[in-house]
């Protein structure tokens, strides 16, 4: 086999990959990193507070009286710390890192259905996602609607206002320093659940306002949603 022959092969072999495909293991690897960081974060969480609970037991047991209770009075903050600041500052952080994967999931697979097609139709598309207005999450879904045909059929999946959902928790954590007022329905859902609690809550013309103090289960649920999310969706040649 000579050199262009060898070319022509790989060349062959080149046009018969999906890129899409690619870059949909790539994301949902990323997806099973996340997971590892949610189950590492939980169980650290965890082995802090049964470390702190078995220090002041340590501490208390010597102690009788007046002396026991003003040592637990001094010292049960260290233990509520670990709730109320440190738990706190890793589901706000996950829910960050979550969406973050979020956007550069739908960024790599427009690229990669940008490609695909590209090599199907013979001809560059120059337009990207970023070319177009909105938020990320909407150039995405956009472009992969009206510029590379991908019908997504969101008004008919779970999974879309989940995601929709994500983005306003992320944007009142990064934006608004956890205040949030918003109308999504399936927000105000998780409220209702008690997996996202609103401190200092107020509601008003059908808007709610408050503190965003996340709880673990939304934190399993919203992750399990956005996988169920990229795992199904629509891809050219699926």
């Amino acid at each position: 086999m000579d050199e262009e022959e060898r070319k022509a092969r790989r060349e062959k072999l080149r046009k018969g990959v999906s890129i899409v495909h690619m870059a949909h293991r790539m994301v949902m690897y990323g997806f099973d990193e996340i997971d590892d960081f949610n189950n590492f974060m939980k169980s650290a969480i965890k082995r802090e507070q049964k470390l702190t609970t078995e220090r002041l037991e340590n501490g208390a047991s010597s102690l009788e009286g007046e002396d026991r209770d003003q040592y637990w009075e001094f010292y049960a903050e260290d233990y509520q710390k670990i709730g109320g600041i440190f738990e706190k500052l890793a589901l706000d952080a996950f829910v960050v890192m979550l969406y973050s994967r979020v956007e550069t999931g739908m960024e790599a697979l427009c690229d990669g259905l940008r490609q695909d097609k590209q090599k199907e139709k013979g001809e560059e598309i120059r337009l990207r996602y970023s070319d177009l207005k909105g938020g990320y999450l909407d150039q995405a879904k956009l472009y992969m609607e009206k510029v590379l045909a991908v019908n997504l059929d969101l008004g008919n999946n779970p999974q879309w206002p989940e995601i929709v959902a994500l983005r306003t928790l992320r944007n009142a954590i990064v934006h608004e320093e956890g205040w949030l007022s918003t109308k999504n329905e399936t927000v105000k859902k998780h409220v209702k659940q008690g997996w996202v609690e609103l401190r200092n809550q107020e509601e008003k013309n059908g808007e709610i306002s408050g503190r965003i103090f996340l709880h673990s289960e939304y934190v399993d649920h919203i992750l399990a949603q956005v996988r169920t999310f990229f795992k199904n969706i629509k891809m050219g040649g699926d």
